[in-house]
């Protein structure tokens, strides 16, 4: 009797003992959950690396989403320029940073042709960064100077092979997006085209202004004060449809040449290995802010055209992999 009570008494105090810890391991989940909650990304200020001099349209782009973004992720978005080799002395800074989402990068597509022109490019981009939401797009415009006799596509190929010698066209730079798709228009058309490279756009587009060069192709938000002016004309969008802001200026599509269509996207990367839930946060706040009407309102005003639906790091991902060998399909 003395052992059946003696057992009793034994398994009493296990189960009181399981009781005990099952109630504070019930108590301590929720606490452990909790802090890890209290490191909440993010807690400090991000640094936005534009690869692009201040002034620039990817600049101005970038400060009016750093402020939006700001507001909506309640920590400061500073924005730093790294410009440089069309944007890839900036890529190379943030693939080199913590990929912790303190240090991100808003990348123009130019980057991805800059690097596809390049035997042995300095940067795979694909692997050494990674996506998290396209930010907008800039459409393409094909624009001449007011010196030119021409204000219709029709009537710049009849002036074109009326010159034996072609017409100068300007661009920001070799195989910038402007030069490359320069180089298809005159293959495109049958015309005679004479490139002037330049370092940017200012100083190409001041050769269009001061008569020394005829046409050049670039984004909207880079000439549109310009074309708002009317010391340009505006001959095409390269662009599928027209453009809400340009609602005259016919596509370059309905003008018979869809394959020149062009168009300068920018987007959001962070460092690869960057955790799935930092870039999962910086996804909703890029789509958050791009819902915002007075946010898109701005960059429709710029000249950008904002593209918010499927916002996705994989569609982003995608993206990047289609115009990677797009590029390098062109250029080899």
């Amino acid at each position: 009797m003395d052992r059946w009570r003696l057992m009793m008494s034994f398994w009493k105090t296990i189960m009181g003992t399981l009781i005990v810890v099952s109630g504070a391991l019930k108590f301590a989940m929720p606490a452990m959950a909790h802090g890890k909650e209290v490191k909440v990304y993010p807690d400090r200020p991000i640094t936005l690396v534009v690869g692009f001099p201040p002034g620039g349209m990817v600049d101005i782009l970038g400060r009016n989403v750093a402020q939006a973004m700001a507001e909506e992720l309640g920590q400061p978005v500073i924005v730093e320029n790294r410009p440089g080799a069309t944007g890839t002395v900036g890529a190379l800074a943030v693939a080199r940073a913590a990929p912790d989402g303190y240090t991100v990068y808003l990348s123009s597509s130019a980057v991805m042709l800059y690097l596809a022109a390049q035997n042995e490019p300095t940067l795979d981009f694909a692997e050494a960064l990674a996506p998290v939401g396209k930010i907008a797009v800039a459409p393409g415009v094909l624009i001449v100077g007011n010196h030119v006799k021409a204000s219709t596509l029709a009537e710049l190929i009849l002036l074109a092979k009326d010159r034996p010698e072609g017409l100068n066209m300007v661009s920001p730079g070799v195989n910038s997006l402007g030069h490359v798709f320069g180089e298809a228009f005159q293959e495109a058309v049958g015309v005679k085209l004479h490139h002037i490279p330049h370092q940017g756009d200012a100083p190409a587009l001041a050769d269009i202004l001061g008569a020394r060069a005829d046409l050049m192709i670039t984004a909207v938000p880079s000439a549109l004060a310009l074309i708002g002016s009317n010391r340009v004309k505006v001959i095409a969008v390269l662009t599928p449809h027209r453009v809400s802001l340009l609602p005259g200026i016919p596509s370059i599509k309905e003008l018979g040449y869809p394959t020149l269509e062009s168009s300068d996207w920018s987007a959001i990367f962070t460092p690869a290995g960057t955790p799935d839930h930092v870039i999962s946060r910086l996804n909703r706040s890029i789509n958050k802010v791009l819902a915002d009407a007075k946010v898109r309102k701005q960059l429709t005003r710029l000249g950008y055209v904002v593209q918010p639906q499927n916002n996705t790091p994989e569609n982003l991902e995608k993206l990047v992999t289609q115009e990677c060998r797009r590029w390098k399909r062109t250029l080899h």
